[in-house]
C-alpha cells in the first residue's frame, strides 16, 4: 500500500490545566494480530538517563467494537491488549509538571511536551503515519512544533500534525501559550525564535544575533557542498524566572532560560547572561549536524527501552561544548575578550578538581546514564565530564591543526566525520582516525591519550604557538565557580561551595583534602560562625583575607538540627583555574 492508504495512529490532545493533566485519546486501526503492544519510551535521545516516562500516566482504560477490553503490564512501560485484529481506542491522563526540556509541562502560563513522554507506541504499527491532534486548549494560546500540518481529508482542524512513523512523531516537541515568534531567515532557510510569555526580550537583538549564529553553522558544514538538514527550525523556548536548559531535536530545539537572558543590557557590548543564551542556542543548533545526522554507531537504531553504551560522548558533546561560544563569536556576536574568558571557564572546569584525575572521558561517555547525569555533591571530586574536557580535546586539536598545517581546523575533521559517517554511525577507532586524517599520527596519538586516560593535558604551548598565554587563576573562594575576569587573591580558601539563602550561608559542596573536609563539612550544613563571629557571606570574604595558611579556627555549624564545633585549619587558595591571555595578536590571527 501506498503511505497514503496506510490508516494512520491518531493521538487526541486534550489539556487539564488545573490538574496538569494531559488527557490523550489514541485511536489504533484495525491490525493482522490478535493483540495489540503498547510502549513508552522509558528515555529520549539527548538526555542520557532512564527517566520512565510512563510512571506519570495515572488513568488508562482500552475500548473495542464491543466494549471494554482488560489490558495486561508485563513491565513497567508495555501494555498488551487482546483485539481479534480491530481497531481499538485507548484513553489516557499523563501528569505534566516537569519544568524541564525533557517530559512534558501544563500550567496556566504555558505548556510543552515531548511526544516520547505522552504518545504511547503500537509496536504492530510504529511504521504508519501518526497523526496529533490539540483540542480544547485555551483560544489565546497559540501553538509551535516542527512537525508538519496533517492534510488528511477528513481532519480539517488546524491543530493537526502529522508525523510519518513513530521515530519521526517523538522527534517534534510542542510549545503552547502566549508565544511570541522572533522570525529570520538563515542561509535562505526560514528560522523562528518562539518565546512563551512574559519577557522583555530584546526581538531586534535576538534576530540579528541568532541570524550570523545559525548562517555561520550552516556555511561549515556547507562547504562540504551538504545542505542543511532540515527545511526550516524552530528555538521553542520557555522563559521562566530562573532557568537553563535545551535538547535537540530534528529540525527544532527544546529550550529553557531565564527572563533576564533574553535581554543584552544598554551596554556597547551584550552582557554574559545573553551570550550564555546565544550559546545554548548555538549548541543545539549545532547538535542539528553533530548527533542529530553524525552520531555513534550504538545509536543506530535507538532502542528507547533501556541505556544505549557509548564512549563518543566527549565528540557529541565535547565538540559541541567548544563550537557553541566559538561560533558566538565566529559571528561577530561575542568579543574576543569575553571569548576568552568564557573559554578560560571552561578549561577551568574541564580540568579541576580530582574528578579528571580519577575518570577518563571515554569512561564518562560510557556512564553518562548514572554518574554524568545522576550527580551528587561528590562530582567534583569523583568524574570528569565529557562536555567540558571534550572541550578541551576540541580546543587541543584546533590549535594543532591551525599551527601545524595552515589552512587546515577542526572545522574540516567535523566535515570530513559528516561526509563520512553520517549515514552508519562511528565508532571510538573511526573517530581517533579521523583526527590522523585530517592532521597526523601525533595528533592522533594526542586526542587518544586525552580521550582515554587520566594523564594532565598541556595545551600550553599550543597556544603560545598562536600567541595566547594560558596563566593560573583561583576560582571564587565562595562559590568554588570559575570567574570570568581574574580575582582580587584572598590569603586563604575554605575549599567549600557556599550559597547565601534566607537560612543562612549553607554547604554545597566540598572539594577533597580541603580545609572544609578536614573539619567535617558535608553538603547541607549551615555554617553559624568564624572564631564566634557570624558566618554572613560578608564576614566569611573578610576571613579569607584576614587568616594566613596555617593559622586555626573553632568553627560552628549545623548538621540537620545537630549543633557542631569543628577545629577549622586555613589553607592557601588552590590554584587550579586558568585564564587566556593574548601576547601576539599576530600570531592569534590564526585563530582568532
Amino acid at each position: 500500500m501506498s503511505a497514503a492508504e496506510i490508516a494512520p495512529v491518531t493521538y487526541q490532545v486534550t489539556p487539564d490545566i488545573a490538574h496538569h493533566y494531559f488527557h490523550v485519546c489514541m485511536r489504533i486501526p484495525a491490525h493482522a494480530d490478535n493483540k495489540v503492544i503498547l510502549r513508552l519510551p522509558t528515555w529520549l535521545p539527548g538526555s542520557y538517563m532512564i527517566r520512565d516516562f510512563a510512571k506519570h500516566i495515572v488513568t488508562f482504560s482500552a475500548t473495542g467494537t464491543h466494549g471494554a477490553l482488560d489490558s495486561r503490564r508485563p513491565d513497567k512501560s508495555t501494555w498488551i491488549i487482546q483485539t481479534d485484529g480491530n481497531g481499538i481506542t485507548i484513553r489516557y491522563t499523563v501528569y505534566a509538571f516537569d519544568l524541564s526540556v525533557r517530559t512534558a509541562y501544563l500550567a496556566h502560563e504555558f505548556g510543552f511536551f515531548n511526544p516520547s513522554a505522552l504518545c504511547l507506541e503500537s509496536l504492530a504499527h510504529s511504521n504508519h503515519p501518526h497523526v496529533i491532534n490539540l483540542q480544547g486548549f485555551p483560544l489565546h494560546w497559540d501553538i509551535s512544533t516542527g512537525m508538519p500540518k496533517a492534510a488528511l481529508p477528513e481532519d480539517n482542524s488546524s491543530n493537526s500534525y502529522a508525523a510519518e512513523d513513530y521515530a519521526s512523531l517523538i522527534d517534534y516537541p510542542f510549545l503552547c501559550g502566549e508565544l511570541t515568534r522572533i522570525e529570520f531567515s538563515a542561509a535562505g532557510i526560514p528560522h523562528t525564535l518562539v518565546l512563551s510569555a512574559p519577557h522583555f526580550a530584546d526581538a531586534d537583538a535576538l534576530e540579528r544575533d541568532l541570524q550570523r549564529i545559525c548562517e555561520a553553522q550552516i556555511a561549515l558544514f556547507g562547504e562540504s557542498g551538504t545542505a542543511a538538514p532540515f527545511a526550516s527550525y524552530q528555538f521553542l523556548t520557555m522563559v521562566i524566572g530562573e532557568g537553563f536548559g535545551g535538547l535537540e531535536h530534528r529540525n527544532s530545539t527544546a529550550l529553557l532560560c531565564s527572563r533576564h537572558t533574553l535581554e543584552p543590557g544598554s551596554e556597547k557590548e551584550a552582557n554574559d547572561d545573553y551570550l550564555t543564551f546565544l550559546s545554548l542556542c548555538s549548541h543545539e543548533y549545532f547538535h542539528s549536524w553533530n548527533i542529530k545526522q553524525l552520531r555513534p554507531k550504538e545509536f543506530h537504531p535507538y532502542d528507547l527501552r533501556h541505556e544505549q553504551y557509548t564512549q563518543q560522548l566527549w565528540f557529541y558533546e565535547g565538540m559541541t561544548s567548544y563550537y557553541d561560544d566559538w561560533m558566538v563569536y565566529r559571528a561577530g556576536v561575542m568579543t574576543q575578550q569575553r571569548f576568552l574568558g568564557r573559554l578560560a571557564q571552561s578549561l577551568t572546569r574541564a580540568l579541576r578538581g580530582k574528578g579528571p584525575q580519577r575518570q577518563s572521558i571515554a569512561e564518562s561517555s560510557q556512564l553518562a546514564w548514572t554518574t554524568f547525569y545522576q550527580q551528587n555533591e561528590n562530582a567534583a571530586n569523583a568524574i570528569a565530564s565529557y562536555y567540558s574536557k571534550g572541550a578541551v580535546v576540541a580546543l587541543l586539536a584546533d590549535l594543532y591543526l591551525r599551527s601545524r598545517y595552515p589552512g587546515r581546523s577542526l572545522d574540516d575533521v567535523m566535515r570530513e566525520a559528516y561526509q563520512s559517517y553520517r549515514h552508519h554511525g562511528t565508532t571510538l577507532s573511526d573517530l581517533f582516525r579521523l583526527f590522523a586524517t585530517v592532521g597526523d599520527e601525533t595528533l592522533r596519538a594526542l586526542v587518544e591519550r586525552a580521550v582515554l586516560s587520566t594523564e594532565a593535558i598541556d595545551l600550553s604551548p599550543l597556544l603560545a604557538a598562536v600567541g595566547i598565554e594560558l596563566l593560573p587563576a583561583t576560582v571564587d573562594p565562595f562559590s568554588q565557580q570559575p570567574a570570568l575576569t581574574p580575582l582580587q587573591p584572598t590569603s586563604v580558601s575554605l575549599g567549600a561551595a557556599l550559597q547565601e539563602t534566607h537560612q543562612g550561608v549553607t554547604v554545597q559542596r566540598v572539594m577533597e583534602d580541603s580545609p572544609a573536609a578536614r573539619a567535617g563539612l558535608a553538603k547541607g550544613d549551615r555554617l553559624l560562625a568564624i572564631d564566634h563571629i557570624e558566618a554572613t557571606k560578608g564576614n566569611i570574604l573578610r576571613a579569607f583575607q584576614r587568616y594566613q595558611p596555617g593559622d586555626t579556627s573553632t568553627l560552628h555549624y549545623f548538621r540537620r538540627d545537630i549543633l557542631v564545633a569543628a577545629e577549622l585549619h586555613w589553607q592557601a587558595p588552590v590554584v587550579d583555574g586558568y585564564q587566556l591571555a593574548v601576547r601576539d595578536t599576530e600570531k592569534a590571527r590564526a585563530w582568532l
